[in-house]
């Protein structure tokens, strides 16, 4: 089988606690995950079906966490991890039962983390990024690191850190020009003009895309059948061929007429395009088995400048 061959669903839903799991793959889920290169919290909401009273009782009582994965046979992965918020259980009709799961990842770390620490003078970006990170309880992308200036930032005296963790965190981010999120429980930092290491993901007819891409004001919007390789912050290929583009002029801001609001497309033939927002949506018993992406070019000629406002628009 190819390996891009997409056969043959394989979903998992497991509710688990520190000791011991609970595994509803094999009933009737749907679910709708949320994830994006921002810092606040990627979410997820999951129905199961026809559960009996006592897994009910059982799944409320006993069970802090979920996750939940998908994809195929030849490429299944983890979509989602994270902590459980609420329980909601009711009837769709009067055959058919749901218990509906919110959860959300990290929002923990990220709502209540605080540190109380006092750096001596000489503290670098690494240093301070390792001591925020211990704050946070969580661990790191092996990369980010290397991803914060090691000549820049070096505090000539001490620096105490007391508040909340992500407000340092938010610093420390903007003056390295990253961003930084907590993905499936990891904390990652992405740099504003790149991506994250690893093969792109080849989008097009033969690997599951559905429909035509599109560009528009918020990045180029790609539907494919779902892919546990798409990760935030990680690289597509398209075929820009295959993109819908538009040109936008004298709509919002009449006096600048040589400047394009719809997200720019790669001056190659096969475009690079870095993932910011991923939405995956399932049903393991009807047709929805699609991720939604919206991406931007990776090319670092089209950076943000400092000189511009949003869209491009010269200060």
């Amino acid at each position: 089988m190819a390996s891009n061959a997409q056969f043959i669903r394989s979903a998992q839903l497991l509710l688990a606690n520190s000791s011991q799991a609970l595994d509803l793959s094999n009933l009737r889920f749907r679910f709708k995950i949320s994830a994006a290169d921002v810092e606040t919290p990627n979410t997820a909401e999951i129905r199961v079906y026809n559960l009996s009273e006592e897994t009910i009782k059982q799944a409320i009582a006993e069970y802090s966490s979920v996750v939940v994965g998908g994809g195929y046979q030849s490429n299944a992965g983890t979509l989602f991890k994270g902590t459980i918020k609420q329980f909601w259980r009711g009837k769709e009709r009067n055959v058919d039962s749901f218990l509906d799961i919110m959860a959300a990842d990290g929002d923990t770390a990220y709502n209540f983390a605080a540190i109380q620490q006092s750096l001596p003078s000489g503290s670098t970006n690494q240093s301070r990024f390792k001591a925020l990170v211990g704050a946070l309880a969580l661990p790191s992308d092996p990369n980010a690191p290397s991803y914060l200036s090691s000549t820049g930032g070096i505090l000539p005296r001490g620096k105490v850190l007391f508040g909340l963790a992500r407000d340092y965190m938010r610093d420390l981010s903007t003056s390295n020009d990253v961003r930084w999120s907590i993905q499936n429980g990891i904390l990652t930092l992405v740099p504003l003009t790149g991506y994250l290491p690893g093969e792109a993901v080849q989008i097009n007819s033969a690997t599951g895309m559905i429909g035509v891409p599109r560009a528009t004001d918020q990045g180029i919007e790609v539907t494919c059948l779902i892919n546990p390789k798409l990760r935030v912050g990680g690289q597509i290929q398209l075929n820009n061929k295959d993109i819908t583009s538009a040109t936008i002029k004298q709509q919002f801001f009449p006096r600048y007429t040589d400047y394009n609001l719809i997200a720019s497309i790669s001056s190659s033939d096969d475009g690079f395009y870095r993932i910011v927002v991923i939405e995956h949506e399932g049903d393991t018993r009807d047709t929805e088995w699609y991720t939604h992406l919206i991406c931007l070019n990776v090319d670092p000629s089209s950076a943000p400048d400092s000189s511009v406002l949003p869209f491009g628009i010269p200060q």
